[in-house]
């Protein structure tokens, strides 16, 4: 047995995947469809909410944040050159590269065990809004059903691009050529809105708070400018699957150009979202896709907005596609490099099945089955944050409100941990530890990309203890009706106590193995 433990350690990434599958216009493509596609439709809206409903400082909002994007990724370059292997771990393997082997540890745990079932389960339950929301039924089917939808979407995925990188190929580019339906629809609506004598529905500059808000704010409707900082992780999310190729490096025909594939593949996203963003600000008063069913009914036109979102429920299937099929890159390497809580196991399973992901694909399925019951429970108890359809039972409405909220503290530790990937490789600038091939344009990118990830970080942490301080202060002064101050003191309450479970079970157990190895010494 110890012999075959040691085989197993030695063997290669590209081991996991004898042909390669990705092209390069495959790879801009995986960005693209990783991006496009959740984020820009169901974020937006927060966003302008949290700009006090500009929709200049809203545009000033996506362009930072995909400045800052972008900027992580023209990093890549001299990150990756510093690998000694190819791997499919992604920002795990550069983090592994330049940090100790305790922050490793915790991206690794991180990625493996949070992110990766999470990030699914949103996404999920994003399609079956969207799903619903183009259907416009009388009422919803009961949460349960919904839930049923949900879960068997991710098992469809797991099953098919999950056991075959040819399968996820052919099935992105042929959800790809669905998706730009709507896009190009998001992004054209707006100025036909403008030709047909309408005013522009959301005002340029920011608008006073109304309202009970406007006596009871929280940290980010404090000021605008706030509001821009709380919106970096919701625009993080719609760019969060940039970093999909680097999981498919053993699939790429020319790996060397990762970095290129992903930076060309962010300046066509950050152009359709920028395009997406005003044409749905100018038409829309809520900055929603929603807000634009009254003007197209009254043009006879609201089967088109069914269509809009039933396509839109397909766009979000490409995004579960690609984070199906990095996620079950990890863990199969994981699993061959004996990483992964019984990793033994599900190798030997590999093993039944002539080496195919077979164990890659039952661990995924396994754990995200546990968190999609978890979080399914806890939102089933939950309030109903996000102004959903009526249509959908309360019960829904809060299972919907639940993984949003988690979603964006899932969100924020990536790209957290590309920061950390990052600062790394500026500080081996000076030790030289790890053999680079350096990049002229790497240490401002790298600037440009930490003070955003920085200013981002430390507001969120304060605001979300803020928050917490000033809703019980309301609460206890009694400016809140019974419903208002329920739906408040839970969400302000769910969000500190989510940022501190993260915080625990991303470091706690590397803490703890790396005590315990200290002691063994």
């Amino acid at each position: 047995m110890k012999h075959t433990s040691v085989v197993n350690k030695k063997k290669s990434v590209s081991d996991l995947s004898k042909k390669k599958q990705l092209g390069f216009m495959s790879c801009i493509f995986v960005v693209i469809g990783a991006c496009v596609g959740a984020g820009i439709f169901f974020k937006n809206g927060s966003i302008l909410a949290n700009t006090q409903n500009s929709i200049i400082l809203s545009i000033v909002c996506w362009l930072v944040a995909a400045a800052g994007v972008i900027a992580m990724a023209l990093c890549l370059a001299e990150i990756v050159s510093g690998q000694k292997s190819q791997s499919n771990l992604g920002i795990a393997a550069w983090v592994k590269t330049f940090n100790a082997k305790y922050l490793y540890n915790s991206c690794k745990n991180f990625v493996a065990y949070i992110y990766t079932p999470i990030i699914l389960i949103s996404l999920a339950y994003y399609f079956v809004q969207a799903l619903f929301q183009g259907i416009n039924p009388a009422q919803a089917p009961q949460w349960w059903i919904i839930m049923l939808i949900a879960l068997g979407v991710l098992l469809w995925f797991f099953f098919t691009s999950g056991l075959s990188v040819r399968f996820f190929n052919i099935q992105n580019w042929i959800i790809m050529s669905v998706k730009f339906i709507p896009i190009i629809f998001a992004f054209i609506i707006g100025y036909i809105y403008l030709g047909t004598g309408n005013a522009i529905a959301n005002p340029l500059l920011p608008e006073p708070p109304t309202g009970p808000s406007a006596n009871t704010p929280l940290f980010s409707q404090l000021s605008p400018a706030f509001g821009v900082i709380a919106s970096i992780p919701a625009i993080f999310f719609a760019f969060n699957g940039f970093t999909f190729p680097a999981n498919l490096t053993s699939d790429m025909k020319e790996p060397k150009k990762l970095p290129l594939t992903m930076t060309l593949g962010l300046i066509i996203v950050t152009i359709i979202y920028v395009g997406i963003s005003v044409s749905i600000l100018i038409a829309s008063p809520g900055g929603k896709v929603e807000g634009l069913q009254g003007w197209l009914s009254s043009h006879n036109l609201s089967w088109l907005y069914s269509v809009i979102y039933i396509l839109i429920a397909a766009g979000i299937m490409s995004v579960i596609n690609g984070t199906v099929v990095t996620g079950v890159k990890v863990y199969e390497e994981l699993i061959v490099k004996h990483e992964i809580f019984l990793s033994h196991k599900f190798d030997a399973l590999n093993k039944k099945y002539n080496g195919r992901p077979i164990g890659g694909v039952v661990y995924g399925t396994i754990l995200t089955f546990i968190f999609f019951a978890l979080c399914t429970v806890v939102g089933l108890f939950f309030a109903n944050t996000g102004g959903l359809p009526a249509f959908f039972d309360k019960e829904s409405q809060g299972i919907f409100s639940f993984v949003d909220i988690v979603s964006n503290w899932d969100i924020l530790f990536v790209f957290t941990f590309i920061g950390v990937a990052i600062l790394g490789c500026l500080i081996n600038r000076k030790t030289h530890k790890v053999n680079v091939q350096k990049t002229g344009i790497f240490k401002p990118a790298a600037w440009v990309a930490l003070i955003l990830l920085g200013v981002s970080v430390l507001y969120l942490v304060v605001s979300v203890f803020a928050d917490v301080g000033l809703s019980v202060h309301y609460a206890a002064e009694g400016l809140y009706s019974s419903d208002v101050k329920q739906t408040t003191l839970s969400t302000t309450f769910l969000s500190a106590g989510m940022l501190l479970v993260y915080i625990g079970v991303i470091f706690i157990p590397s803490w703890i193995t790396k005590v315990r190895s200290a002691h063994k010494r």
